[in-house]
């Protein structure tokens, strides 16, 4: 099942936030955000919420498939835009270049396996896995990228199925 659950999540993330699906707004107590929700294969579900006003805050991203349920936490972002315009780019620059990647890598990425991709020119993505234990089945990593050698993005992740 964790196949078919790893394919379910890289669908709906590359459908959704990476731009190849339709995100709506949406309200969560008071706080606004965006929204991606699909069905990638049958019998599954995939539900995204994420909250980032400007270029920092987080969101989850929710699973079914059959009976099996997973959730991927998530937060993060950039450095200001201030300090990101020292470096001659900006939020959406990183954004972009995320979204590329995340397309690009597919299920090589944000799941159970580190990723550690070639710099492209000034530009670098890189997930690590940085705590797995086998008696409690969550993963805890990070996605990060660098440009020019520093790091304008940084995403940690919690993976863990519902149980």
């Amino acid at each position: 099942m964790k196949e078919e659950v790893s394919k379910v999540l890289t669908e709906g993330l590359v459908g959704g936030y990476a731009g190849k699906g339709k995100v709506s707004n949406v309200d969560r107590a008071s706080f606004s955000g965006k929204s991606s929700h699909s069905e990638p294969t049958p019998g599954s579900v995939y539900h995204d919420e994420w909250f980032v006003p400007n270029y920092l805050g987080g969101g989850q991203e929710l699973v079914k498939v059959g009976e099996e349920m997973f959730t991927r936490l998530y937060g993060g972002g950039t450095p200001s835009p201030e300090k990101l315009a020292e470096l001659g780019i900006t939020v959406e620059d990183v954004g972009e270049y995320l979204k590329r990647k995340v397309v690009e890598l597919g299920d090589k990425t944000r799941l159970y396996e580190e990723c550690k991709t070639r710099p492209d020119g000034e530009w670098q993505y890189m997930y690590e896995v940085l705590m797995k234990d086998s008696n409690i089945p969550v993963i805890v990593s990070a996605e990060s990228v660098t440009y020019r050698g520093i790091r304008v993005h940084l995403h940690p992740f919690i993976l863990s199925p519902l149980k």
